[in-house]
């Protein structure tokens, strides 16, 4: 048996996941997880930080700074550190009785499994829906357009967050019915903590996980991501990629997905047609059978995807920068047209 863990994305509990629960096989056992703060789970700061995690914390070359904004430089998960947060999710996210474990996160939720890999026991496989190496894109969410919509956040934190859900679902075939479906899942409303909503969008404006997808990462010791020359593709030309990780990582997301821009989409392991950001609302038979095949593929291919995809972006992301061009004002439209 497999077990797979869910993970989900900002503004969206555990319950995102539940259109897969009669399409699972027999192969598989799974188990879909809210991160603290989310789902009526207890956020991070209600339950403190440990002695050790504040002193680490107070003690990063980063300062304070740094410990506000997610995964940030020193990958710190305000306002008790990404060691907290990997305490708290650890026994969630490990093996039982041996069976191989697969952490599946989506949107943001992608971006914090790739942090916890670096301080928990790493899983047999990483799936990554709805994210390619960073949030942020030139041609895709900006940096301006997301800090832009952090502010209308603070000022009417219930708008934007509609705001958000709806511009999300954008890409699916029918929006409107996946907005019925979503809040039919979401009913009763349970109220997610803003503190984490606010780490949560600080995360998603300086994490850059492009060492896990064997492209050319953003440093995160040190400088962010967005304030560095960077080429097409979002990424800093002349790093080194980082070594492959010890597991193998897949990334999948829907084929119109608006929250991804054009070259990112194409550089996916696999894309889902008929599916925007949200392939659990449109597409949950399909999406299940997708995962389910590439954990099977993972634990019997090792790190191969991983491998292969440092050519795959290199190539695809040469050829669309003129696609991209044209795209990107239309992909980018959404989430900066709020501001309350």
């Amino acid at each position: 048996m497999i077990r797979l863990v869910l993970l989900s994305g900002w503004a969206i509990d555990a319950r995102i996941w539940s259109p897969l629960a009669s399409h699972w096989g027999a192969s598989v056992t799974v188990d879909a997880i809210d991160w603290p703060g989310m789902g009526g789970r207890p956020a991070l700061g209600d339950a403190g930080a440990s002695a050790a995690d504040t002193s680490d914390a107070d003690a990063s070359d980063a300062g304070a700074s740094d410990a506000a904004t997610g995964l940030c430089r020193r990958q710190g998960h305000a306002p008790s550190g990404i060691q907290t947060l990997a305490n708290a999710m650890g026994p969630s996210l490990s093996s039982r009785d041996g069976e191989p474990v697969i952490w599946v996160g989506w949107s943001l939720g992608a971006l914090q499994a790739a942090a916890l890999t670096r301080h928990l026991p790493p899983p047999d496989g990483l799936v990554l829906l709805g994210m390619g190496p960073s949030f942020c894109h030139p041609n895709g969410v900006t940096p301006t357009a997301l800090a832009d919509f952090h502010a209308a956040f603070r000022r009417d934190p219930t708008r934007a967050r509609e705001h958000f859900l709806r511009w999300q679902l954008s890409g699916e075939p029918s929006p409107r019915d996946a907005l019925r479906r979503l809040r039919s899942l979401l009913t009763p409303d349970v109220s997610t903590d803003h503190t984490t909503l606010e780490q949560g969008l600080a995360t998603l404006a300086s994490a850059d996980i492009g060492d896990l997808l064997g492209g050319v990462p953003g440093d995160l010791s040190g400088d962010l991501p967005h304030e560095r020359a960077s080429d097409a593709s979002g990424h800093v030309p002349g790093q080194v990629p980082r070594k492959t990780p010890p597991f193998p990582v897949t990334t999948l997301c829907g084929a119109t997905d608006p929250l991804l821009a054009p070259a990112v989409r194409e550089s996916m392991d696999e894309r889902i047609e008929g599916a925007g950001h949200c392939p659990m609302l449109s597409q949950p038979a399909r999406l299940a059978e997708v995962i389910q095949r590439h954990a099977l593929h993972m634990l019997s291919d090792g790190n191969a995807l991983t491998s292969r995809r440092e050519a795959q972006y290199a190539d695809r992301e040469a050829n669309d920068g003129h696609r991209e061009a044209h795209d990107s004002d239309r992909e980018a439209k959404g989430i900066g047209e709020v501001t309350p």
